[in-house]
């Protein structure tokens, strides 16, 4: 997996070779690394959002029960300011199930459950409308895996940013 798959039915691509164009996720990838510590990912304990203030208006935690394949497999357990602008409302505390258009909610636990089985980060890039009555948004995004202590992924952090041009 080196090129970009489209994840569909979105204009998003997922990039497993993390060519990210923002800075700002190419130090929260930097962030993520440093509290590996020799792991293959950190866990959500090593993760303090007082290191990281200034990437929390577009953070996002997402609860995964492994062996997270599955839309109900997965809860937003946070989602920064500006996410809920982007999206035009808060998914905090709310499970993929229900909360999206199947074919859109099922894409999306996908990439998660992508994530929790690879056991490594990813890049999300391209462009998508996030709620009625806005516009194709240009995003870029990186997911990254975490564990709670249970030694299985069951958490993925990411950052969700625009971009200035698709």
């Amino acid at each position: 997996m080196s090129e970009p798959l489209r994840l569909a039915p979105f204009d998003l691509y997922i990039d497993p070779l993390l060519a990210f164009q923002d800075a700002r996720l190419r130090e929260m990838l930097a962030y993520w690394e440093s509290k590996r510590d020799g792991r293959a990912f950190p866990a959500r304990a090593d993760v303090s959002p007082a290191d990281i203030v200034s990437h929390l208006p577009s953070i996002f935690l997402v609860d995964a029960a492994p062996p997270a394949l599955g839309l109900a497999d997965f809860r937003v357990r946070l989602m920064g300011t500006a996410l809920n602008d982007l999206f035009a409302r808060d998914f905090t505390g709310r499970a993929f199930e229900g909360e999206m258009q199947e074919k859109s909610a099922a894409a999306v636990a996908k990439l998660f459950g992508i994530v929790c089985q690879l056991r490594r980060p990813l890049r999300l890039h391209g462009a998508a409308v996030f709620a009625r009555a806005q516009p194709l948004t240009p995003v870029e995004a990186v997911l990254m895996p975490l564990t709670t202590g249970s030694g299985a992924v069951d958490m993925v952090m990411g950052e969700l940013v625009k971009r200035a041009s698709a």
